[in-house]
Parts: structure tokens; sequence; C-alpha cells
């Protein structure tokens, strides 16, 4: 009867040098990220890059989804991660001390990490396996390097929601904010952006349409990225998010879709807090008594600098003291829902939905606190909602200015639920638009009234701004709209400044030619040019050139963009010099004050920056021109630019805020169409196709189609498909964690041999592994329990073995295992085999698979075996 030859690997003693690398590996960096989830997905993607995730559940598309973002954004990804963990500064220097500041004022970590074992059973895996994405790619990447976050935890998902809606949520409670440069003040007032519904009244096919259109920067955190998600359990849905977010955020399915714009809800309040307790220092005045704030020491580490700063916080009961005044007056911010509820959930809820009621009771949970949202769906219906999460509070009082902390009638009570917000559902004008404006200006009739609502709920209820009434004069006259006229309607170019004002200033001309001919003569040329256009911009037009800059001139180029600087208010002869001052500047920076649009205004992307004042556009480089506007003209196509600088290399001005991602939908009862565009293109890397591919589309007033429908799980519908992967075949690449581990595995097979412990080879080999002993003249076992039973009951074991020839490898079919044994049996005599292993990393580490294992060499001699299956 021949037996196999089991190898028995008695680790052989190693150098110090192999010593040493065992101690100084990370563990838990080493250690597997639900690879299992890997197998369960597919990525696809489409001529341009956008990712397309099949996966058997939700958990293994959201996997899916973090291995596709650190592919296209890792760079981004990370440096989001690291702000929204409050490790700004550590990496980036004093630029990074205020936001980390905020992060440990409002317990973003601590609660994040404290409260994640709470969240929903559904959060928490979602959060899991986006982490395990992110840490697969990391493992299965070695040559990238993290600047700080070698290892993302799940927690850290709940810390990047709540970071990401914190700045908002203190823009809303106008908190005050450090000073910020002429480029990051002109971003932060461009932030906005247009979404638009027309019903089936309005188009040619009866359907619904929808436009969205954020106007959010090119760099940083608020960057977008396009995605389509799909699962086995149902969930379909495609749109544009942050990096960051485990899924897209705003989008379409099959039958429905939203958009959101900013708008400026009485969501959040600052409370004016008076510390002067004669005792205690920590205790502020309240009603007719006191109250006493927490108190902490934050260290926030400062990259160049070897040891930590120290801060002391304190919190009151409205929320964290974010001032000083003077000795004793302190400011404390109040936010909503900050450390409670899920946004994750209510945007899963959203994206599941398949009809308005199922959509609204979505939205009716108010878990993201802010935006304006808009929808359309496949029955026909559109729809706009004020959303907010907005306490009821005292009315009477001006709320966005800082209250007084001690009078307790400035207590918030419960918040407005849904149906108390201003909301328009299928309007008989059959449109609807939000460019960050009014809600009761969303269209031509059934608006709610002003008069409905309490005075603190909508800060903006008179702001009626240009893109806004543009938008409607566009809309107004949208009939028979086709699919592919919503498209040209969203790069509408017409600006509505010049639209309405010019026609005045001709009139003035003529009244200053009576009292001031000699600087109507000087004004008459450059007038005229613009009365001979047709307010609309485009990369040929030398009218919007100089229209832009005698608007910036008039009007300046940061907040209140809409409203003339004091000095032109009642001085229409000065609005005319300042004419004359904007030709003279291009004529002096450009050579002539007749200079195209698209000459001037350009795109170009340079990477990788979080801040866009950082980033070193340069007039050498190449790039493309757009007709793009800036919005405060009220112009449907929104682009930001840099402003004019001295440096002759960077003449050019460059767009870095507005039209980030437009998408176009229609939706028809047996499914929807859709086109998209998004900034730049899908890749934050330079050397990717991907990279720079869309700006064209933007340069050129383009969009590409946005692919939904599937055929089959690995196969796609639409023209266009260049490549798709399994992740579980993707090459992996070992790092010198899963070398070592891997080294050790022969050994822990052997333990298992020598002790007769068979319970050690659950350490050794997967519940459904394989090891075929038909190359020794024995029997292939099946599952783990099969090699057990054979070890115990039939196989004969040698006295001792030496390993030698270990070897692993890794290509897109796995990684493999090889080495030899040289077996002691008994009485001098040896036997050599060569075993062939397929190895995969579970949760718990490196086990065997499959294993082959093959005769070298053996003695003819019989060994004398005892019955407990020893070599004598």
């Amino acid at each position: 009867m021949s037996h196999s030859i089991a190898i028995i690997l008695r680790q052989l003693r190693i150098g110090a040098g192999m010593l040493f690398i065992l101690c100084s590996l990370d563990v838990a960096a080493a250690q597997a990220s639900l690879p299992t989830l890997a197998a369960d997905v597919v990525i696809h993607r489409d001529e341009w890059g956008v990712p397309h995730i099949r996966g058997k559940s939700d958990a293994a598309v959201v996997f899916g989804s973090a291995w596709s973002q650190c592919e296209d954004h890792f760079w981004q990804l990370e440096d989001t991660y690291i702000k929204a963990l409050g490790r700004s500064a550590e990496v980036s220097g004093e630029q990074g001390l205020q936001s980390d500041l905020n992060v440990a004022l409002f317990e973003i970590t601590t609660r994040a990490e404290r409260d994640f074992p709470d969240q929903p059973d559904e959060t928490r895996t979602l959060a899991n396996a986006f982490a395990a994405g992110y840490n697969f790619y990391l493992e299965r990447n070695p040559d990238i390097t993290p600047r700080l976050l070698t290892r993302m935890e799940p927690w850290h998902v709940l810390a990047y929601e709540r970071y990401m809606m914190l700045g908002r949520l203190l823009g809303a409670a106008h908190a005050p904010s450090p000073q910020a440069t002429v480029l990051e003040e002109e971003q932060r007032a461009s932030l906005g952006s247009n979404q638009w519904a027309i019903g089936p009244e309005r188009t040619r096919n009866g359907t619904a349409m929808l436009f969205i259109n954020p106007h959010q920067p090119w760099y940083g955190p608020g960057m977008f990225t396009e995605m389509h998600v799909k699962s086995d359990s149902g969930w379909d849905f495609s749109g544009a998010m942050f990096p960051g977010s485990p899924f897209p955020t705003a989008g379409f399915n099959n039958r429905l879709g939203w958009a959101y714009t900013v708008n400026e809800a009485d969501i959040a309040d600052v409370y004016r807090l008076t510390f002067d307790h004669p005792d205690d220092p920590d205790q502020y005045r309240y009603g007719d008594g006191w109250r006493r704030a927490d108190s902490w020491q934050a260290q926030i580490k400062v990259a160049g600098e070897a040891q930590p700063r120290q801060y002391q916080l304190r919190r009151s009961h409205y929320g964290p003291v974010i001032k000083q005044e003077d000795e004793h007056h302190f400011l404390a911010a109040r936010v909503p829902r900050l450390h409670n509820g899920s946004r994750m959930q209510q945007s899963l809820a959203q994206s599941r939905a398949q009809n308005f009621e199922q959509w609204y009771a979505a939205a009716s949970t108010l878990q993201l606190q802010t935006f304006n949202t808009m929808y359309a769906d496949a029955d026909g219906n559109i729809f706009y909602l004020y959303n907010g999460t907005i306490a009821k509070r005292k009315v009477g009082v001006d709320w966005t200015q800082p209250v007084d902390g001690s009078d307790p009638e400035m207590e918030w009570g419960d918040f407005h639920p849904i149906e108390e917000l201003p909301q328009v559902l299928n309007p008989q004008s059959g449109f609807m638009q939000n460019c960050n404006s009014s809600p009761f200006t969303t269209t031509d009739d059934d608006n709610p009234s002003m008069k409905d609502f309490p005075a603190y709920m909508v800060e903006d209820a008179t702001d009626d701004k240009r893109r806004a009434k543009l938008s409607r004069w566009l809309l107004r006259q949208a009939r028979d709209v086709t699919f592919e006229d919503w498209q040209a309607m969203a790069y509408d170019t017409t600006l509505y400044w010049p639209m309405t004002e010019l026609p005045r200033y001709q009139q003035r001309l003529r009244h200053l030619a009576l009292s001031d001919p000699e600087l109507a003569d000087r004004v008459q040329p450059y007038l005229s040019h613009l009365l001979d256009w047709d307010y609309r911009s485009t990369i040929d037009s030398t009218a919007t050139t100089l229209a832009v800059a005698w608007y910036e001139t008039l009007y300046g180029r940061g907040y209140p963009v809409e409203t003339l600087k004091a000095e032109f208010t009642t001085d229409i002869p000065a609005r005319f010099e300042a004419l004359i001052e904007a030709a003279d500047m291009l004529e002096e920076r450009y050579g002539s004050w007749q200079v195209p649009y698209g000459q001037v205004y350009r795109i170009q992307r340079h990477a990788p920056y979080s801040d866009v004042a950082d980033v070193p556009f340069d007039d050498r480089q190449p790039s493309l021109p757009n007709s793009g506007v800036r919005g405060p003209l009220g112009v449907a196509f929104t682009v930001y630019h840099t402003p004019p600088t001295d440096d002759p290399n960077r003449q050019h001005q460059y767009a870095v805020t507005g039209s980030s991602y437009q998408a176009v939908y229609e939706f028809h009862p047996d499914g929807v169409r859709a086109a998209s565009y998004l900034h730049y293109g899908q890749s934050h890397d330079p050397d990717s196709p991907h990279f720079f591919d869309q700006a064209k589309l933007l340069s050129e007033k383009r969009f590409k189609p946005a692919w939904f429908a599937w055929t089959t799980s690995t196969s796609y519908s639409g023209p266009g498909y260049l490549w798709s992967y399994q992740m579980s075949n993707l090459p992996y690449v070992l790092t010198t964690a899963d070398r070592v581990e891997i080294h050790e595995l022969p050994g822990r097979y052997g333990d298992a041999i020598d002790d007769r412990n068979w319970a050690k080879l659950d350490a050794v080999f997967t519940e459904d592994a394989v090891f075929d002993l038909t190359g020794v003249g024995s029997r292939i076992c099946e599952g783990l329990e099969d090699i057990k039973s054979f070890m115990e009951t039939e196989a004969a074991h040698p006295r001792t073995h030496m390993m030698t020839n270990i070897y692993a490898d890794s290509d897109e079919d796995g990684v493999t295992m090889q080495f030899r044994i040289v077996a002691l049996i008994g009485k001098g005599q040896t036997a050599t085999a060569s075993y062939y292993d397929k190895i995969v990393k579970t949760d718990d580490g490196w086990r065997t698979q499959h294993r082959y294992v093959s005769t070298r060499r053996r003695d003819k001699r019989e060994a004398e075996v005892d019955r407990k299956g020893i070599a004598r």
C-alpha cells in the first residue's frame, strides 16, 4: 500500500535580520480586508472611465466603490479623510490648523468612534465594506504610499459624513470664520447650483425631465466624481458624490431622480454666553442661575513641530464655544443632528425609491439638514422642497445674529416636520427651478406664500438671483422639449444682466450726451460694441469679455456681487467711466479691448491639490477655452475663474468652480435616458486618459451618455465599453508582511502533523480546501474536515521533515506557493516531494485553498511504521 508523504515543516530557525522584520511589522495593516467581497464585485469602466459597479450585495458594491475611488482619486480621498479625522495640520502644517480645531471642537472623531456601534446595522455594514475596500486597495497596491491614512477604520466613514456637513452647518449659523484669501473668499461666494424640472406638458414625449448642476469647487473635498452602483438586491443608482462618500448622493435610478442646491434655511444658531461666575470660570449665566460648561484639552499635531499644540476647549449645553469676544463673553454654536440620525440611511432609501410616495417618505426623515431639493419621475411628477432640519423657535428674534444664551426663551423646540416646509408639487406652469434662490419664486404660479411660514425659517426669502430670473425666462419659453433640447438649454449662455441692463444704458447714454458730451463720445464705441451683441457668451465673443470686465468693475467679484458698489449707486456717469476703465484694462493686459472670451477664460488641470489657491496655473501649459460665465451676471452655464494676476505667465483666468457636474435626465415609463458631464475628467491621475478628457466636452458644450441599462452582470448595454474587471481576479502584489505569513504557512501545517493536533489544520486550510494526493498514489480530500479525517485515520506520517525552496508568486489568477520537503522516514530512509498550493487571504489570514503534492524521490526500503502512524 502506498502512503502519502505529508510534510512536517518544522519552522527553520531564521537569522536576526528576519526576526527584526517580524517584530517591526504592523500586524493590523497586514490583516485581510473582507477579501471575500472582492469575489462578489465586477467593475465596468465606460469610454470616459466612469465606474459602473455590479455586486452581489450592497456591501459588495460599496466595497467596489471604495476601490474604484482609490483608483480615481486616492490622493483627494485620503486628504478628505485626513481632514475629517482632525489631522490636517499633521500633514499640511499651519494651513490645516483651523480645520482640525473645528473637528476637535465638535468632537467629530471622538463621537464618531463612540457612536459607531450604535448606528443602524446597514450603516455599519456599508461602512465596514467601504473601509475594507480602501484597505484592500492599499494591500493590492503597495506602490501607493499614503501620507497618513495607512488603514481605514469603519468609524472613519461616520466621521467623514459628519465632517462634510460641519462646514455647511457652521455657515448656516453665521459663525465667525478666520480671514480668507481673496481667491478663497471668491470661491466661497461662488458655491451654489442650478436645478430645473419640467413636466410632461412641456416635453415632446410627454415625460418629466430634470437638470442637475451643482457649482462646487473643482479642487478639494467638495469636488465631484461620478459613479453607477447596482446590486443583486435591487439597488440601482447613478449620479455624483464627493470622493470619500460610499455611493452617489444625488442622481437617478430607472424611475426617478433628484438634485440639490444650497439654501439659506435657518438650521443653526450662535448664542452669546456670559462666563462671569465669581468662583467657577466654567459656569455661564442661564435663567436665574448658572450652567456649567464641559471642559477638555485637545492636542493637535502640526507638521514640523516636535510637540503637539495644546488647546483648552469648552462645550455649553447649546454646543461648543467657538469664539471669545471679551473677558466674559463667548460665542457658542448650535447645529442640528450632527451626532444623531443617519444621512446615509436617508440617501439609501431615496436612491431605492420607485415612486414619489416612497421617495417623499425617505426625505421626510430630514436627516439631511439642508439644501433645496428638486425631483422628477417616470410618472410625470415634478417636485421642489425647501429642505431643512429647522427648529421651532421664538418669533420676532433676529436669529441671524448671536442671541442671548442666558435666556431660556431662546431654546429650540421640536423640528418642523417636512409638511411645514415650503414645497411645490406639479405646478400649473409645468416648470420649476431653484438657483440658490427664494423658494417663493420657484415657478410662475403655485409658489409657496411667504406669509405661511415663520420669518426665521427662510433666510433667503427675498433672494431672487439673476440665475433664477434667467432660468424662469428660459423655462417659460420651453415647449415641445426634446432630450436634445434639454441638453442645449443646460449649456445656455444667455446673460441676464446685459440682456436687461444694456437697453437701459442705451437710454442713459442719450441723456449723457446732453450733460457730458465728451464722456459720451469716449464711451460710445464700447457701449455700441455691447449693444451690437446677442447677449450670449461664446469662446469667440469679444463683447462677453468686455461685459464681464465692466460688470466686475461695477459690482466686484465677491459678495454682494449682485449689488452695485456704493460709489456707483447714484452716479450714472461713474458707471460709464467704469466701462472705459474696463476696456483700458483689457487693452493693457491683452493688447486689445476686443479680446475673444475663450482666449482669456480657460480650462487647465493640475494634481494633486486640495486648496485652489495652491494650484500652479500656467499660461505656458496646455489649456482649453470655455464660454461659461460667472453666475451673478445671470447665466445657466455657470463657471467661475481665477482673478487676474500680475504674473506674466498667468494672464489667463482659469476655471476653478461652477458647473462641476452637469446631468440631464428624461424619465420614461419604461426607463430613463441620461447624459452627464464631469469637470475635467473621471481620474485624478495625470497619466490617465481620463484626467482631462471631459474638459473638451465643457469647452464644446456637449454631454456624454450616462449609460444605465444593464443586460447581464458582466456586460453593459450601449456602445463604448472598453474594459471591465472582476476584483477578485486583480493581480495581488505581495507585501513583506504577506510573504512572511505565507512563509509560516507550511510550518503551521507541519506543527499540526507533528503534534497530531488536527485542530491546528484550521490555521492552514480554508473550509472548502482541496488536497490532491493522487501524485503520491492516494486520493483527493475535499474540504477541511475530510483533510483532518484523512490525516488522522488513513495517512502514515514520517518522523520528521525538512522544508526548503519556499516560493510565493501572484498574477491575475491569484497567489500560489510551492515548496519542497525532505522527509526522514526511519532507519536512514528519506523521501522528497514537491507541493503546489493555491492560497487565499481570508479574514483570519492566509490559507491554502488547493494543494497538489507529487513524489520526487523515495527510498525503496520499507520503513517500519508503528500503529500510531509514526515511522521508526
